[in-house]
Parts: structure tokens; C-alpha cells; sequence
């Protein structure tokens, strides 16, 4: 079984659809907003969630048990969304995407 780090988790949708399929067991969120980090909650009650992207490290997952073999993420893109302010790949939220 693979072994997931869901990054930017949201809601869960990556995970979900991941473990559909039998084949992926999330061991990890990082999601910083904390009505998301609710739902993930909900439905991952044993699954631990880091807020912080930026303090995520190899070594903290190695510790707490949660190495995963698979990675997943979708990066916040409000910075370069046609919807957004068109502030680029590199502002404050999309350019989270370096950290992953």
C-alpha cells in the first residue's frame, strides 16, 4: 500500500480519490486553513494535519511515523488565476508551490 503526504490537502479530494482505489492510505495533511483542516477532520480522524507548508521537513514526518511514498498536491493558485489579481507564480500564495 502506498503511503500519501496530501500537501495543500483542502477538503481531502487527492486523498479521497487516491484511496478509492485500494492501492493509497494518506498518512499525512498539510492544509493551513482551518475550516478545511474540519472536514479533513471528519473524515480522516487518525490522520495527523501539519498547517504550515513552510515548516514541513523530512525529518519531522521521519519522527512522527508519517513517511509517505507518494506526495500529492494541489498549490494554492489564486495568484495566477484569471480570477485572481494576476500577482504571478512567484507571490505570496501560488508561490507556496516551491515548497513542495
Amino acid at each position: 500500500m502506498h503511503k500519501v503526504l496530501d500537501l495543500f490537502a483542502g477538503i481531502g479530494g487527492f486523498s479521497y480519490g487516491l484511496e478509492k482505489t485500494k492501492a493509497f492510505e494518506t498518512t499525512a495533511f498539510c492544509e493551513i486553513d482551518k475550516k478545511a483542516q474540519l472536514v479533513l477532520n471528519k473524515h480522516w480522524p487518525d490522520v495527523p494535519i501539519y498547517e504550515d507548508i513552510k515548516e514541513l521537513t523530512y525529518e519531522r514526518l521521519e519522527a512522527d511515523g508519517t513517511l509517505p511514498t507518494v506526495i500529492t498536491g494541489g498549490f494554492p493558485c489564486q495568484d495566477i488565476s484569471v480570477a485572481g489579481k494576476g500577482k504571478g507564480i512567484h507571490a505570496e500564495r501560488s508561490g507556496l508551490w516551491s515548497e513542495m
